[in-house]
């Protein structure tokens, strides 16, 4: 963007005369940086959460899945981990864009043959890409469009698609549809190469249609004009929203409304009209897929930005040219799929409907959450069945799908699948569905079952995709690496292969996380926006209980100091460059003094001494970004300034260090250790501050965009740095590491940087490792990297528990982990986990239940000197009644063949005044009378010889019917 480009400019001017820039006391001692490479000594991962971010499409080919996400890159699942595995980790910031992800194609006669097609109107000036791998995402190749077509793939409708597609008759043969064209000249939003994607072309006959008739600003506070489809702001534009591609004929949807908006041409003359008349104009298409018959299911929504409200779901025979609809009109739906092996065999999603799922059973203390509804059809959409999870056959009538399974990521509980742009069945596995939703990916296992005993099943599943946006990092000597997180809260990392902890209670985005350096049992965290709940918490357990507390502001940063045993002081800045500090946890607040900035202050206390707090400020004047015909911002009004506390922050002192180059603040400063911080000045470069802010020193380096610390290499030596930059103008761009102070650096990554450090800018090495440290990303969760020659950490695998009923209580039994020297028994309740015991054995029983009630319990495993969090093994149990059983048992059947009928018995049951038989048919459980007053029942006559019928009965005690037991104890009879 021109911005950008005037930044760059002036930065170049300002460059040549930096000798000239006045800092206080600064001898400029200028220190000679050696960038070696020794990223081959590093090894580079993401940190377990699991999702948390929008995965906006997946696409399958004959044995592989690819998932794309908008803003975190492409991932293809690997059926041997079971684990989606990052695809564009290579991509790094200056591309950053490219991790939006519009749309994907898998070559129909290659699975490792697939078009990504990448971009995002406000980072990457712009850029749209289409990557294409031969090898399955190993390499890839990256074609420019930009001068073509422009997408935004975190923008309203990047869950319609896919807006690419490869003929499957002439995989040379593709077609790609942008969200506007490239500017106001650009011939077509719609393209097409004829040599695998090595050149384009616009598509003249697609524009001819006349759908692109407005402009639009890409992006609105940029220069550029493009055409598009409506006059709205460049994220509401979604262009060409579907391609598909059979029988020599290309299919095409267009996001807009009031006139026909699916057309098709041969692809022999790219000649376009309208497909139907029959197909609805007042809503959007959001996808359209090709069933094993060639016919296509067409889906529809209300509204790009997640209205279900409206939209339905077609079938188009390009055989016949009929239109039938077999979905109602009043939901919008984000696809139809047939089951490659069976036509007949349909699935759908609605998109943004927000109707009720369940985690449990929906009671007076427990109800839904709110998100998509998910359909299935067994005879060609004819008829559909709604098997949310937790919907029923009727009101207190058995379950159609189980509850929601939280797959061992506790965050995910009562939280919905939300924003299902797709729904697909397991190219491997026809009984298994992928669904993309908002926070992730989940599966349904048991797709097609209507067995009672073997229900589908719905199971968040996001397992390698990692796209949480990480806003804040600490790391303590002692062990502790905590996380703040937009939208979901903040997490306890035990280690990087153990699911992260989340932080209880939640509060939602969360801008900063604070440990007291003194005392690490005290941390605090604040929010990103407040709202309704409250905006902080602190807690003085490690995390054990938390207690809510008003901040001076929400969306700044934390530091906390102590002022003497038991008694902390929280220092709290803002968004704007204030600083507040509070010495009664929010009780009340008082404004620091002599910090002038204009974006977030910085602070970090000294660990040695609690009354020193260093900070780090911008000041600079808001007139020359947003107008950029005014001239270069001077010095007093654009610059980086180092601030030392000695009174516990309360009051500061300024010592200006370097112009501001108007990127991103480059955020917290280093500790060293000696007493002396070093800073990061963007492409002004880096500088260590010592005595306490009277010396100044240049170091030498190119680009700095953030630095951060971590424990030295050998005990005694100052803390080592972490950078993401430059060290000369010819090193490559990176993450470098220097041991000596800044005197040099080593390049420890260039291959692994996920689109850098995104938006909490941050480098944080660990404390108590040397040579590991975590980064921010823009939408790649958090990345971690560590020595190869580390010490592995060696997994430790969480046992299987098996669970026996008792009355009144459980018996859990689970096998011997390898280096346990004790186990830990957990229950789930009130949405955390919580300790029951603790023992050495391999049993335990669970006492003083509930019979009927469903209880969800883990063993976590004491080894290696830790306990390791993984809940993953997590069980739901339910104990026996502590006296008789609210159901029939020991049930007989008597046969006559005569009058070919059957006569049931059964022992009573305490406090029983009723009974009822129901029998399952056509997939169903079906009641035939619920009035029988003693413990028989006796069938019709002749009913036909040789018919097999699963029967239950159940048992009303005290107005309650005990369904469940009486299904689970069904018996199975066959007429004779």
């Amino acid at each position: 963007m021109n911005v950008f480009k005037k930044t760059l400019a002036g930065l170049l001017a300002v460059c040549l005369t930096a000798a000239a820039v006045p800092f206080a006391d600064a001898g400029s001692s200028f220190i000679e940086a050696s960038a070696q490479d020794i990223s081959s000594s590093m090894e580079w991962g993401t940190l377990r959460i699991g999702g948390g971010g929008f995965v906006s499409g997946i696409v399958t080919g004959k044995q592989v899945m690819y998932a794309r996400t908008d803003v975190g890159g492409a991932y293809r699942y690997n059926y041997d981990t079971e684990c989606w595995e990052q695809l564009f980790g290579f991509i790094n910031e200056a591309d950053r864009g490219l991790l939006s992800v519009d749309a994907m194609a898998v070559d129909p006669t290659d699975d490792d043959t697939v078009y990504f097609l990448c971009g995002c109107a406000y980072f990457s000036a712009e850029k749209t890409v289409i990557f294409k791998t031969t090898d399955g995402g190993k390499t890839f190749k990256e074609i420019d469009v930009t001068h073509l077509i422009k997408v935004m793939g975190n923008g309203d409708g990047r869950q319609c698609g896919e807006a690419i597609a490869v003929d499957p008759d002439d995989p040379n043969i593709i077609y790609a549809g942008g969200d506007v064209t490239s500017d106001e000249n650009s011939k077509s939003a719609l393209i097409k190469s004829t040599d695998g994607g090595e050149t384009w072309e616009p598509v003249l006959g697609y524009d001819k249609l006349g759908l692109f008739d407005s402009t639009t600003k890409w992006p609105t506070w940029g220069s550029v004009v493009a055409r598009s489809v409506s006059d709205g702001e460049y994220q509401t534009q979604n262009g060409v929203a579907n391609i598909a591609i059979t029988g020599g004929k290309v299919y095409v949807g267009t996001s807009k409304t009031g006139v026909a908006n699916v057309h098709v041409a041969n692809v022999s003359d790219d000649n376009f009209k309208a497909l139907s008349a029959d197909l609805p104009t007042n809503v959007y298409p959001s996808r359209i897929n090709i069933d094993p018959n060639g016919d296509l299911l067409i889906t529809y929504i209300a509204g790009l930005a997640f209205n279900g409200g409206s939209g339905g779901g077609y079938r188009y025979s390009p055989k016949t040219g009929a239109v039938s609809q077999i979905f109602e009109s009043g939901v919008g739906l984000g696809s139809i799929w047939a089951d490659p092996a069976n036509p007949d065999h349909l699935i759908a999603g609605s998109c943004g409907k927000w109707q009720d799922q369940l985690w449990g059973p929906w009671t007076d203390d427990h109800g839904a959450v709110w998100g998509d509804q998910y359909f299935r059809s067994f005879d060609g959409g004819k008829t559909w069945e709604n098997f949310t999870p937790g919907k029923t056959h009727g009101w207190n009538q058995p379950l159609v799908s189980e509850y929601l399974q939280d797959g061992g990521y506790d965050w995910i509980r009562e939280k919905a699948i939300h924003w299902s742009g797709t729904v697909v069945t397991d190219p491997r596995n026809s009984d298994r569905m992928f669904i993309t939703s908002g926070n992730g990916v989940f599966v349904c296992d048991n797709l097609w079952s209507t067995d009672q005993d073997k229900l589908p099943v719905f199971t968040f599943h996001p397992d390698g995709i990692e796209e949480v946006v990480s806003l804040d990092f600490v790391s303590t000597p002692d062990g502790l690496d905590l996380s703040a997180i937009g939208d979901y809260d903040g997490f306890v990392h035990a280690d990087e292969k153990t699911i992260g902890q989340q932080y209880q209670p939640n509060m939602g985005s969360t801008s900063a996380i604070a440990v007291c350096p003194q005392n690490t049992d005290v941390w605090a965290r604040t929010s990103e926006n407040g709202g309704n709940g409250a905006s902080a918490y602190y807690t003085l357990d490690r995390g054990k209980t938390w207690t809510a507390f008003a901040p001076a502001c929400t969306g700044g940063k934390l530091s906390i100091t102590q002022l003497k045993n038991g008694k902390y002081r929280i220092i709290n800045t803002s968004k704007t460059g204030s600083v507040s500090y509070s010495d009664d946890f929010g009780g009340t607040w008082n404004k620091s003094s002599g910090v002038d900035s204009s974006k977030a202050v910085y602070t970090l206390v000294d660990p040695k001494d609690p009354s020193i707090v260093y900070a780090s400020g911008v000041k600079y004047n808001e007139y020359w970004f947003y107008d950029t015909t005014k001239k270069e911002p001077t010095y007093d009004e654009c610059h980086y300034s180092f601030y030392i506390s000695t009174d516990y922050g309360a009051t500061f002192t300024a010592t200006p260090v370097c112009r501001y180059d108007m990127c991103d603040s480059t955020g917290d400063p280093a500790y060293l250790g000696d007493g002396s911080i070093v800073m990061a000045g963007g492409w002004y470069g880096m500088y260590k501050i010592s005595d306490k802010g009277a010396k100044v020193d240049k170091l030498d380096v190119y680009y700095a965009k953030t630095v951060g610390y971590g424990a030295p290499e050998k005990a005694g030596d100052v803390n080592a740095l972490y950078m993401y930059g430059k060290p000369t103008e010819s090193d490559p761009e990176g993450i470098y590491r220097s041991t000596d102070g800044g005197n040099s650096w080593d390049c420890i990554n260039t291959d692994h940087l996920y689109g850098g450090t995104g938006n909490g800018n941050y480098l944080v090495g660990d404390m108590d490792e040397f040579g590991k440290v975590y980064m921010s990303t823009v939408g790649c969760g958090i990345v971690y990297g560590k020595l190869t020659g580390a010490a592995p950490v060696e997994e430790v695998k969480a046992p299987k528990i098996s669970a026996t009923p008792l009355d009144s209580s459980v018996q859990l039994n689970w096998n011997k982990v390898s280096g346990a020297s004790k186990y830990a028994v957990y229950g789930y309740q009130n949405n955390a986990w919580v300790k029951l015991a603790e023992t050495d054995s391999t049993t335990y029983t669970v006492k003083n239940l509930k019979a009927g009630n469903d209880y969800k319990v883990a063993v976590l495993v004491y080894a290696n000197g830790k306990w390791n969090a993984d809940y993953s093994n997590a069980v739901t149990v339910s104990p026996k009644a502590a006296s008789t059983a609210a159901y029939p048992t020991n049930i007989k059947v008597e046969y006559s063949e005569q009058y070919h009928q059957m006569r049931f018995t059964w022992d009573k049951v305490a406090g029983a005044d009723k009974y009822g038989i129901a029998v399952y048919l056509a997939g169903k459980w079906r009641i035939q009378t619920s009035n029988i007053t003693t413990n028989s029942y006796t069938s019709p006559k002749n009913m036909t010889p040789g018919m097999s019928y699963k029967v239950a009965i159940a048992a009303r005690v005290n107005g309650t019917w005990d369904i469940v037991n009486a299904i689970k104890n069904a018996v199975t009879v066959t007429v004779k």
